[in-house]
């Protein structure tokens, strides 16, 4: 399993959508968005096309499952 920790800015970019092998469950920890809020989980089911759209600044955790060993603007572990 993988854990990542993000924290968006006012006016980043979107995610574009994409998709992978791993099951993936959003918690939006802080911030507001048009679907999830604070304290919403979203899971996104395996190998299925997705994006993600800030409309302010907003914390988010992820968690994938199985390990995911390549995320945006991470590196693996050595």
């Amino acid at each position: 399993m993988t854990f990542a920790h993000y924290d968006i800015a006012a006016g980043a970019a979107p995610l574009h959508e994409h998709q992978h092998e791993q099951e993936e469950v959003w918690h939006i920890v802080e911030g507001e968005e048009q679907v999830l809020g604070a304290g919403c989980i979203a899971v996104v089911p395996p190998d299925t096309p997705h994006s993600v759209r800030p409309l302010g600044a907003c914390r988010a955790v992820t968690a994938d499952y199985p390990l995911r060993t390549s995320l945006p603007g991470l590196s693996a572990p050595q």
